[in-house]
């Protein structure tokens, strides 16, 4: 028994040993809360080098680099991490802020299906960076699955997350969200409504017709007008008094947009409308309402 207690200690002490990678993750980790992430970022590259298949320090050297503002060498670095190892759960999920931005950042330009739990999880961070890239990540995957998170972004307090996830359930082609983007026609802040405008004209197919309509005849105003837009793309002659209407507007932006819209929809009833934009006094809406005027004549629709 006496002659076992030494090899009871070797046996211990290599059981509570770390291995090298390790150390050098956790001096890694330590040097990144005390805010040295260069010295961190040296010491997982210095290991690297001994160690270059090392999970945990290819993960972790994704996170520094993300912490650097270094997206294209993070974006590479994330590349030789092992399938299968949790990075896009760690980088959403990271104590610092700056990882979680930068990893949603990066994660929204070319989002993997397989992280579709982990980016739905992060629409509920509190910082509407990540919220904001999450929800274009989702966008991106165009998942149905994804359209109860991006609703409830919908009313989100920032302007930013707002916009992107009313351009996300755009981009997802669901017609069941266009009742909800119809509301944000009447947003306080523009760039969530022209947000709301470009999504119902991203939705506007011929099985999406009837929700256009039925949002259509509930509006009133501009917001009519917004949806009278995503109509034109259709043809549908609904559209035309409420586009004929804005060649009136004292906004030029607005004009031009009849004009364009007027074009697109194709029909013969409104070259009245457009004749009159062709005396507009900008020269855009003058542009826009000649090309309106050809494109209908072209078409023949009556």
């Amino acid at each position: 028994m006496v002659r076992l207690i030494p090899w009871i200690f070797v046996l211990l002490f290599a059981g509570c040993a770390q291995s090298p990678e390790r150390v050098a993750v956790n001096s890694a980790n330590a040097l990144l809360d005390e805010g040295r992430v260069q010295s961190a970022l040296d010491t997982v590259e210095n290991s690297l080098r001994q160690h270059p298949d090392s999970a945990p320090l290819l993960r972790i050297h994704v996170v520094l680099l993300l912490r650097q503002d270094q997206l294209e060498r993070a974006a590479a670095a994330l590349q030789h991490v092992p399938a299968g190892e949790p990075i896009i759960a760690e980088i959403l999920r990271h104590r610092d802020r700056i990882v979680r931005e930068n990893g949603a950042k990066l994660i929204s330009d070319q989002p993997n299906a397989n992280d579709f739990h982990e980016i739905v999880r992060a629409t509920d961070d509190s910082d509407p960076v990540v919220r904001r890239y999450c929800a274009r990540a989702l966008g991106q995957l165009g998942d149905p699955d994804a359209l109860k998170p991006l609703f409830r972004l919908l009313s989100d307090d920032n302007w930013f997350v707002r916009a992107e996830a009313t351009s996300a359930l755009g981009k997802i082609g669901d017609a069941r969200a266009i009742g909800w983007i119809a509301q944000l026609l009447a947003d306080p802040d523009g760039y969530v409504r022209y947000s709301a405008t470009r999504a119902l004209y991203d939705l506007a197919t011929q099985s999406s017709r009837s929700s256009l309509l039925r949002a259509f005849e509930l509006a009133e105003g501009q917001q009519q007008f917004a949806i009278a837009i995503a109509l034109a793309k259709l043809h549908d002659p609904a559209a035309l008094a409420s586009l004929a209407g804005a060649v009136g507007s004292k906004d030029a932006e607005t004009r031009r947009l009849a004009a364009q819209a007027l074009g697109e929809c194709g029909l013969l009833a409104g070259t009245n409308a457009l004749e009159v934009l062709l005396k507009d006094p900008d020269p855009a809406v003058r542009e826009q309402a000649e090309a309106a005027i050809s494109r209908i004549k072209t078409s023949g629709k009556r």
